[in-house]
């Protein structure tokens, strides 16, 4: 029998409140309450948006209805120290086809795992647990986590587990690093060191990480200074403990030059305790496109860092929702550019109110049209898509390409009003609309069942 738990919302039940970005108004709502310390949030391949609570919950919430089902408790996860539990989750980019998705917990107070579930669709539930990576040091804090997958590898940062931060730059311990694994949790052949599944060192607490602009970015919490957003660079080291933020006393110098230490794009001092990230790239919200979105949890509030066209340098800094919510977790972008951030007021530090924790969503008031600074306006139906997808666009359009999340290539062709995408792996992938020198006109993500 299912194991199903239906949140209803009744829509005169939702908190409003707006954004004012300027020429877009943000409607913020809260979709999803009395949670607890949900801490990672993932959309699938099904349309669902999937997140972990602390104490081993798995859930996943419809984004049209908000309605939450209750999939899996993951029985041998151990609560201890400052919010330490169940962690990080992925699905595999074919979950509709294999159903495999990965999460990250500890599973006493001193260790934790890396484990593969397959998902029972018909019951509801989790079945077949597969361990990808196993003994994984953990401590009261800085553990981490959070997990993306690109190019058929698993990518996940770990912290220095608090009270051994000499770890961050012992290559033989995993602790303080972002891995690179392939699916199966063996270590690729083209990693920087042989059988080892290090992908950079010199971590202390990251925990934040996603894919944009061809780029892997991380956020990263400092001690009371020096709080970071990282790109993160294969066989490059961050410089924890030895250094903090930039390569800026004599003594950080000389680390970061016999080392190949990476700076740091962007630091906090004092430090804000800056947690999940996404980036955002979708005209439904102008403002946001080409921007990194940071959820923080001592100053709580939201933050945009606009991007410069290259990726490389944050070029400006915009705060939303400053001691609206409490402490923010996580922040979440689908395919349609709505954003969803949770809160983590029930943890050790946090304040919880009655409704503590939620979900809350921003979406533009607007979002069936999509308006450029030139007015151009486009429609692009249905979102999900599982058969034929309609482009209608006042605005000449030569050229379509369809990337997948990995930045491959799967369509180019001369623009069609509709294109076949029956053929296509069910996944999420980047539209992007040219113009006869291939020029971008326009971007979008969609989803394809």
């Amino acid at each position: 029998m299912k194991k199903i738990t239906l949140l209803f919302i009744l829509v005169n039940a939702f908190a409003y409140s707006q954004i004012n970005l300027g020429t877009t108004i943000l409607q913020n709502t809260v979709v999803a309450s009395n949670l607890n310390v949900p801490w990672d949030m993932t959309y699938g391949a099904d349309g669902n948006i999937w997140f972990t609570e602390l104490n081993g919950n798995i859930k996943k919430m419809n984004p049209t209805t908000y309605t939450i089902t209750n999939v899996f408790t993951i029985p041998d996860v151990v609560l201890f120290g400052f919010s330490v539990g169940l962690h990080s989750i992925v699905l595999h980019p074919d979950f509709n086809t294999n159903h495999y998705l990965y999460v990250h917990y500890t599973y006493s107070t001193s260790m934790s795992k890396i484990v593969r579930y397959e998902y029972d669709e018909a019951n509801n539930t989790l079945i077949n647990p597969t361990i990808i990576k196993g003994n994984i040091a953990a401590g009261v804090s800085h553990n981490g986590s959070r997990m993306v997958i690109l190019n058929d590898k698993l990518f996940i940062s770990l912290g220095d587990t608090y009270s051994t931060p000499a770890v961050a730059q012992n290559i033989s311990i995993v602790n303080g690093k972002v891995l690179r694994l392939n699916l199966d949790g063996t270590v690729p052949s083209d990693n920087p060191i042989p059988s080892n599944p290090l992908w950079t060192l010199g971590h202390r607490n990251p925990q934040g990480l996603c894919y944009g602009n061809g780029k892997l970015y991380s956020s990263e919490h400092g001690t009371g200074n020096n709080d970071e957003i990282n790109i993160i660079e294969s066989n490059r080291n961050y410089g924890w403990p030895n250094v903090e933020g930039l390569c800026n006393t004599a003594t950080e110098i000389t680390f970061c030059n016999a080392n190949n230490v990476k700076e740091p794009i962007y630091s906090w001092s004092p430090a804000i305790a800056p947690c999940g990230l996404d980036y955002y790239q979708n005209p439904v919200i102008p403002e946001w496109d080409n921007s990194l979105l940071l959820a923080v949890l001592k100053d709580k509030r939201l933050i945009q860092l606009k991007l410069s066209a290259d990726g490389n340098t944050i070029t400006q800094q915009n705060t939303y929702l400053i001691n609206t919510y409490g402490r923010l977790r996580d922040v979440l972008v689908i395919p349609d550019g709505r954003v969803f951030i949770c809160t983590s007021n029930r943890d050790y530090t946090g304040t919880p109110i009655a409704a503590d924790d939620r979900i809350i969503e921003l979406k533009n008031n607007n979002p069936l049209s999509i308006a450029t600074s030139e007015e151009i306006k486009t429609t692009i139906y249905p979102i999900p898509a599982d058969d034929i997808l309609h482009i209608e666009s006042n605005s000449k359009i030569d050229f379509v390409q369809l990337m997948s999340i990995e930045g491959k290539e799967v369509y180019f062709e001369k623009y069609s009003e509709s294109i076949d995408v029956n053929h296509f792996s069910p996944g999420i992938y980047l539209l992007q609309l040219l113009d006869s020198d291939r020029n971008s006109i326009e971007k979008k993500k969609v989803l394809i069942e």
